[in-house]
C-alpha cells in the first residue's frame, strides 16, 4: 500500500484532551487516531503507522518515557510531540531521552494546551501526499531547487542598542508539485543517503554569492552555516570550504560554521582535528543549541569555538521559570569567561531582548528581530532595523 501522509496518533488518559487534539489535527488535514491505553497505543503504532505522535508523559499503566523507548526500539520514523502538566525541565529532559532513542522530537507542550500552540507545531510536520526519496532530493540539487533564506542576528554594540551584523543561512525547499518540504524531513534524508556534503556546499555557495551581492550595496554581513555531524568526520572538508571561499574572494572571518553540542561531542578526537583546522583557516565556529546535549565541559573548553549559542528552550522561559533565567545569565557568563561570544536564540519580544541586554549578552536571534527570509527581503529588513536603533 502507498504511504498515507499526515497520520497523527495521540495517547492521553484524558478522553476530552484526546478529542481536542484529534479535532485540531483533523482540521489541519491529518488523519487522526486517539487512544487512552498503552496497549492500544502499541497496536496502533504498528497498524496505523503514524507520521506524528502526540504523547502524554503521565499515564496509569505505562508512563510516556516507556512509550518513547517503545517507539525507539521499533525504529519509528514518526515525529513525536510530548505533552504534560509537569514543569519545563521534565519536558526538556523527555525530549532529550527521545532523541537518544533515535526519535525525531517535534517539541513539547505544557498543559493546559493552547490551540494556537498546538496548531503551530503540527503545521511544521505536515507532509506532502507523495513522500520524498533520495532521487527526488538529488534532482532538486541538480536543478538548484534548494533555496536559502537568511535569519538576522543582532549584535549588542552598546547598552540598549542592537545592530544586525550577521545572518544564519537556512536551507528551504519548495517543490513544484509537493509544495513546501520541511528541513526536518529533507536534511535527515540527505544525511542518510550521502547527499549532506553536496547540500551543505550548495548552501555555502549560494550564501557566499548573496554576501557578495549585499557587499555591492554597502551592507556588510557575516553568514553562519549549519554543519552536519557527518562533516565533522570529514578531514578533507576544511580544505574544501577554504577553496570555495577563496574562489569568490570571501573573507573567512565573515563565515561562521554552527555545530550542535551533541554533534561536537560524538567523536571528539576527529571533531577537534576538523574544527581546529577550520579555525586555523580563520573561519568562525559556533556551538549551537548549547545546554541541550550531553557534553563534557572539559571537552567543550578544549574545542576551538568562537561563539556559544544559548538554546531557545531556555530563552523562551526566562519570564516564567526562574531557573531558565538563571541558566541564561550563567551561560552568558560562562561564554565570556571562556572568551567566547554569547548568542541567544528564540528572542520573540522586546522584553526578552531587554533582559539579554541587562545580562550583557553579545548577540540575539529570533522572530522579534526577524524571521528567515530571502536575501532581497532581508536587505530591506536589516536596513530598517538598523535605522531604528539610532
Amino acid at each position: 500500500m502507498p504511504e498515507q501522509a499526515n497520520k497523527l496518533l495521540v495517547i492521553d488518559d484524558q478522553p476530552d484532551l484526546c478529542e481536542f487534539i484529534s479535532e485540531a489535527a483533523t482540521g489541519l488535514g491529518f488523519e487522526s487516531l486517539a487512544v487512552t491505553e498503552p496497549d492500544e497505543f502499541r497496536r496502533a503504532v504498528q497498524d496505523f503507522q503514524p507520521t506524528v505522535v502526540v504523547l502524554d508523559l503521565q499515564m496509569p499503566g505505562a508512563d510516556g518515557i516507556e512509550l518513547l523507548r517503545y517507539l525507539g526500539e521499533r525504529g519509528s520514523k514518526a515525529q513525536v510531540l510530548v505533552a504534560s502538566g509537569m514543569d519545563q525541565r521534565v519536558l526538556a529532559t523527555a525530549q532529550q531521552i527521545g532523541k537518544a532513542q533515535g526519535l525525531t522530537m517535534l517539541g513539547a507542550l505544557q498543559k493546559p494546551i493552547l490551540l494556537a500552540d498546538l496548531e503551530l507545531m503540527l503545521r511544521q510536520c505536515l507532509r506532502a501526499d507523495s513522500p520524498i526519496n533520495p532521487a527526488v532530493l538529488e534532482a532538486a540539487l541538480d536543478t538548484n531547487e534548494i533555496q536559502v533564506h537568511y535569519q538576522p542576528k543582532a549584535t549588542r554594540v552598546a547598552p540598549n542598542r542592537w545592530i544586525v551584523e550577521g545572518v544564519e543561512a537556512l536551507a528551504r525547499w519548495h517543490h513544484p508539485s509537493l509544495g513546501f518540504i520541511s528541513p526536518a524531513r529533507f536534511i535527515p534524508l540527505a544525511e542518510k543517503n550521502g547527499l549532506i556534503r553536496r547540500l551543505t556546499e550548495q548552501v555555502l555557495e549560494i550564501s557566499l554569492a548573496q554576501v557578495r551581492a549585499w557587499d555591492a550595496t554597502g551592507l556588510e554581513l557575516s553568514v553562519a552555516i549549519n554543519l552536519s555531524p557527518q562533516l565533522l568526520n570529514d578531514l578533507a572538508f576544511p580544505d574544501q570550504v577554504a577553496r570555495m571561499a577563496a574562489q569568490v574572494g570571501a573573507d573567512a572571518r565573515r563565515i561562521i560554521f554552527e555545530v550542535t553540542e551533541s554533534a561536537a561531542m560524538f567523536d571528539p578526537g576527529t571533531t577537534m582535528d576538523v574544527l581546529t583546522r577550520m579555525r586555523v583557516k580563520n573561519f568562525g565556529l559556533s556551538i549551537d543549541d548549547f545546554g541541550t546535549g550531553y557534553s563534557s565541559l572539559k571537552q567543550l573548553y578544549l574545542m576551538p569555538f568562537s561563539e556559544l549559542k544559548i538554546d531557545t528552550s531556555f530563552v523562551r522561559d526566562i519570564f516564567t521559570h526562574e531557573d531558565a533565567r538563571t541558566m541564561v545569565e550563567t551561560m552568558v557568563l560562562l561564554a565570556h569567561k571562556l572568551r567566547l561570544t554569547a548568542c541567544a536564540e528564540g528572542v520573540e519580544s522586546r522584553e526578552v531582548l531587554d533582559f539579554l541586554d541587562s545580562v550583557e549578552c553579545d548577540r540575539a536571534q529570533g522572530y522579534f528581530i526577524g524571521r528567515p527570509m530571502p536575501g532581497d527581503a532581508l536587505e530591506r529588513a536589516v536596513r530598517e532595523w538598523n535605522a531604528n536603533q539610532g
